[in-house]
């Protein structure tokens, strides 16, 4: 996996550049909320991060890959 981003410091625009393999993916449930998370946990050589996504967020992701969802293999789903 990689991410990219751009981060605005006074007036100028840089980029980043980090990636790594998918963990796991974690869905979270708020017991006293409908805000349920989705966590992408990755891991590289020299960076590792989450990528957490709202309900409506994944929601939306699911939307637009669903058809292509066969590419998504060897992912490991846990829930809270």
């Amino acid at each position: 996996m990689r991410v990219r981003t751009k981060k605005l410091v006074d007036g100028r625009v840089y980029k980043m550049e980090t990636g790594g393999e998918i963990k796991e993916i974690q869905v979270h449930t708020e017991t006293y909320s409908d805000k349920d998370k989705v966590a992408i946990c990755y891991r590289g050589k020299i960076s590792s991060g989450i990528i957490e996504l709202s309900q409506e967020e994944a929601n939306e992701l699911y939307k637009k890959i669903g058809k292509k969802i066969g590419l998504i293999k060897d992912i490991k789903i846990i829930k809270d």
